[in-house]
């Protein structure tokens, strides 16, 4: 009878964690979205933003790199890729996303220049 009952114990005990195994490797692959959804247009280089200006003020782009800094609130934060690094700024679009620093992301907004500063207005975020 003792026997019975610590085999069931330790075969409860496998079950219940292969399921949370596996309940973690589901979510493993899913992006977190904020804002508006991205679109499939293809991703521009940070670089080609700062070195053709005029080419993308005003106009929406979609940048794809690692978050390197970020707002404590997630109102803006900084996208760098393997050309550069640029400014996001979140706030006026109506939503922050959480930590993410070190986190590949894909954003997608308009290309501004305040304060002499280019950046983009962030209307769309996707965390990998």
């Amino acid at each position: 009878m003792r026997r019975r009952s610590s085999n069931f114990i330790l075969l409860s005990i496998f079950l219940i964690l292969i399921i949370g195994i596996l309940m973690s490797c589901m979510s493993c692959g899913k992006k977190e979205k904020f804002g508006e959804a991205i679109s499939e247009r293809k991703s521009t280089e940070i670089g080609d933003i700062f070195t053709h200006p005029k080419d993308y003020e005003g106009k929406t782009v979609k940048v794809e790199g690692k978050i390197v800094e970020e707002c404590p609130s997630g109102c803006w934060f900084n996208l760098k890729d393997e050309t550069g690094v640029i400014y996001i700024d979140i706030m006026p679009s109506g939503f922050a996303i959480p930590q993410k620093v070190g986190r590949q992301a894909t954003v997608e907004g308009k290309v501004i220049t305040k304060e002499g500063k280019l950046m983009i207005i962030g209307k769309g975020v996707e965390i990998k």
